[in-house]
């Protein structure tokens, strides 16, 4: 008895002509080299520090502490009572429990790209209660001050 073999079937018996669904044995390295190149050129450029604007993440400006003006210090005058400069100033971010006679005025900032400011404000009282001293760093005017808070869009 003899068998006979049925024909095979076409995977696509619609389909007689055209080309291939799959790429040439030629091509098919070939998604996997772009994969390889594309990586090396993007691990090159990590050992870079420059990163696009659009990748960065967002930074805000961190601001402590009272804002003290070179206004503010100029009116500051020996003999003034606790409460007119805390009128003046604002309250203290430093009362030292310990030193009851010392309010320090820290302001610190801190901006989004890295650089930092710190200033501070030193003010003495005697027994009494009244002004005795102050010592101060350098204190930017109400502009500059206005600048640094807000940027350059500051009015003059």
């Amino acid at each position: 008895m003899k068998i006979r073999r049925a024909a095979r079937p076409c995977a696509n018996p619609q389909r007689t002509s055209g080309p291939s669904r799959f790429p040439p044995r030629a091509l098919a390295g070939l998604p996997l080299a772009a994969l390889l190149t594309a990586t090396a050129l993007g691990t090159s450029a990590c050992s870079t520090n420059w990163i696009p604007y659009f990748a960065r993440p967002y930074r805000p400006d961190v601001q402590q502490g009272n804002i003290i003006t070179k206004e503010m210090v100029e009116q500051l005058r020996p003999g003034m009572t606790q409460d007119q400069v805390r009128f003046l100033l604002g309250t203290p971010m430093l009362r030292d429990i310990f030193h009851q006679d010392r309010w320090d005025y820290p302001y610190y900032l801190q901006r989004g790209n890295g650089s930092t400011q710190l200033r501070k404000l030193t003010v003495f009282f005697d027994r009494s209660g009244r002004l005795a001293r102050f010592h101060s760093d350098k204190m930017p005017t109400e502009t500059e001050a206005d600048k640094l808070i807000i940027g350059k869009k500051a009015k003059k």
